[in-house]
């Protein structure tokens, strides 16, 4: 089985436990590191890895941050050879900023939304079809406004018509959600049945990995 390296951008707790919860249930090989508290230099290390799965933050793409740069030096060399990138939030906004997205705050005030959103499909990808539905937790005050020419759009929903993207011709999708979500993530978003949000998200993710292994 190939090696997934799990990037926790967060920058005050560390979201081990979210991963801790995939290594377990899906049995896998994989490794865990969080460059905005330690650097780059564990993901440097690795001689086997071409899975990368870049979680979300408490930063913002415009803040551009020395991590923030040392990251994308990192991994958009990795999207270009072919590796398998899945970028969640955080990860979602920060690739599609460096290809010349628009990445802004939802509202003048700079609210967080911590809620259940439904998206749906506009492309058959992941495993889902094209027209299904799938509701996943979002914490987030910022999201991709608009896209380049870049990107393929595979899923949207009422708040946002760039939910899930794929960069044409490589292996990376992102999406706005956050599908690693813990119990206590989706309790904080309002979830009315926990087990199907966890369910959904954990879904999504593996079947990227299945794609990428």
């Amino acid at each position: 089985m190939k090696k997934i390296a799990f990037i926790d951008c967060f920058i005050n707790d560390p979201v081990n436990h979210c991963v801790n919860d995939l290594i377990e249930k899906y049995e896998l090989s994989a490794t865990y590191h969080m460059p905005s508290k330690f650097g780059i230099n564990s993901l440097k290390l690795l001689n086997d890895t071409n899975v990368f799965i870049i979680l979300g933050s408490a930063s913002h793409v415009y803040e551009n941050l020395l991590w923030h740069q040392e990251l994308l030096d990192f991994i958009i060399p990795r999207i270009n050879s072919g590796s398998y990138v899945l970028g969640i939030c955080f990860g979602h906004q920060l690739i599609a900023n460096h290809y010349g997205c628009e990445v802004g705050y939802i509202e003048k005030d700079k609210s967080n939304f911590d809620i259940i959103r439904e998206l749906k499909f506009k492309e058959s990808c992941l495993g889902f079809s094209t027209g299904s539905t799938l509701e996943l937790a979002y914490s987030h005050a910022q999201i991709v406004k608009t896209i380049t020419e870049d990107f393929q759009v595979l899923a949207s929903s009422s708040h946002s018509e760039f939910e899930i993207l794929k960069l044409k011709d490589t292996n990376y999708y992102s999406l706005q959600a956050h599908p690693e979500a813990s119990v206590d993530f989706v309790l904080k978003a309002g979830a009315k049945n926990i087990d199907l949000v966890r369910d959904n998200g954990h879904k999504f993710i593996k079947n990227f990995i299945n794609l990428a292994i």
